[in-house]
């Protein structure tokens, strides 16, 4: 669920979070999951609807997170640390959820997939 870490070329070589595509067999690209789970209007592109599910997707995080400090509040502690795990992980899922739609937008189209190498989100990782 989680994803690996990758230098990002395209930034400075920075560490990033990234999702994998392997277009011709063994050739292996990355995708920047953090920054277009970070900047969902990169993904108006491939639809207009997806960032409005990804902003959605992440007040509901939010919304579990806030719910369980308020629940430590009123009813034990025990309920915060549950609320947080759970506001961590769809936040974790959404930022892969980010990625999974610019793989399938990239295996798509060959505009696509230009697209996401423009705006610094696709490189070729070496192995």
């Amino acid at each position: 669920m989680f994803l690996k870490c990758e230098p990002n070329p395209h930034d400075g070589g920075r560490l990033t979070r990234a999702v994998f595509l392997e277009s011709p067999p063994g050739t292996r690209f990355a995708i920047d999951a953090e920054t277009l789970h970070r900047c969902p209007q990169l993904l108006d592109a491939f639809g207009a609807h997806h960032k409005l599910w990804l902003r959605g997707l992440d007040i509901f995080a939010c919304l579990a997170g806030f719910a369980g400090m308020a629940a430590a509040l009123f009813v034990g502690w025990w309920i915060a640390i549950w609320c947080l795990g759970i506001c961590s992980l769809m936040l974790a899922f959404n930022r892969k959820l980010a990625g999974s739609i610019a793989r399938s937008a990239a295996r798509r189209s060959a505009d696509h997939f230009r697209r996401l190498h423009e705006i610094g989100c696709l490189w070729l990782v070496q192995t």
